[in-house]
């Protein structure tokens, strides 16, 4: 389940006892706990506690239907909260958890209504619900995080890459901010504080997606001998990261904004959502044709988004594209 960034919306949940939908013997207790693996946080320091006691709400014309209200200061930044449900049913304790994971909307819901032309009176041919929006906001989400191969929000994350011989280490991601960094399971930095020995000065690439070393004031093997010391260990090559070399980087990863270009694409495909055409599309129809006309879509129609605009919005952040980390 999802909530988005900054939004306190219901979160439901239906009672299903012996095969039919039941009212509990009273409303449950919604205890939330946040989960959200972040590297930053030493869980043996931290663990995981209960963040609120809730109490929920029964849904009046719904049978069996409850929800809590997530407050705000939870919902402030992307994480993973898991909410367990206890309740009874003709007497027995019932315990029930959920995973929901709180993410960054690629438009504002309220703003894209009127790109779209949704109405908000019932009455209106165009009227969507606020759940049909947030359906097509996720739709559109999901189509470009698989066309790009990313995600344009920040999220805590781990990731093992070998180096190249090379003063910078490519990541998969872009990164934010680092937390740790490792090489052969060997911690070198906490947080940008040098650990064992390891003086340099690491700092996230130009385009963000990678590492690299500023030896700006680092000395170089030589000066450590001349004055008797002895040299880092951690590397004997002219590139700080080795190869053959297993570094582990721990931090923040995504993007801070939203880019213009995916907002504007995540409007283009809400509104392939809602289009009729949607369903034919989606049953791989290759072509359509009536007495009056017909039309086939082209391979490109299920290669990118599936829609031409919004891939050409898209593509300049397509993963691909990002082989230059310096």
């Amino acid at each position: 389940m999802e909530i988005l960034l900054g939004t306190n919306s219901p979160v439901k949940h239906k009672i299903f006892w012996q095969g039919e939908i039941r009212d509990a013997d009273s409303n449950p207790v919604v205890k939330l706990f946040d989960i959200t693996e972040d590297p930053a946080v030493n869980p043996a320091i931290n663990p995981i506690t209960i963040l609120e006691t809730l109490n929920s709400v029964k849904l009046e014309n719904d049978i069996g239907t409850y929800v809590v209200y997530i407050p705000f200061e939870y919902t402030n930044r992307h994480r993973e909260l898991r909410l367990s449900w206890i309740y009874s049913v003709d007497g027995v304790t019932v315990f029930k958890d959920h995973k929901l994971e709180v993410v960054t909307p690629y438009t504002d819901i309220a703003q894209s209504m009127d790109v779209l032309g949704v109405g908000t009176d019932p009455s209106d041919p165009n009227y969507k619900t606020y759940d049909q929006l947030l359906e097509a906001e996720r739709y559109a989400r999901k189509k470009i995080e698989a066309y790009t191969g990313q995600k344009f929000s920040t999220y805590d994350n781990v990731y093992v890459t070998n180096g190249y011989g090379s003063d910078t280490l490519p990541l998969p991601e872009k990164i934010t901010d680092l937390h740790e960094l490792y090489a052969n399971d060997i911690l070198l930095l906490d947080n940008i504080n040098e650990i064992n020995n390891w003086n340099y000065t690491v700092e996230i690439s130009t385009t963000g997606y990678g590492i690299r070393v500023n030896r700006a004031n680092s000395l170089d093997n030589t000066v450590y001998t001349a004055n008797g010391m002895v040299p880092p260990s951690i590397h004997d090559s002219n590139g700080i990261f080795q190869d053959n070399v297993s570094y582990k980087v721990q931090g923040r990863f995504g993007w801070n904004e939203v880019p213009d270009e995916v907002e504007l694409a995540c409007i283009e495909l809400m509104k392939d959502y809602f289009s009729k055409d949607k369903i034919w599309r989606n049953k791989y129809i290759k072509n359509i044709s009536t007495f009056d006309w017909d039309f086939e879509y082209t391979s490109e129609a299920y290669a990118g988004t599936g829609n031409a605009y919004a891939d050409r919005l898209l593509s300049d952040y397509v993963m691909v594209s990002k082989v230059q980390v310096i």
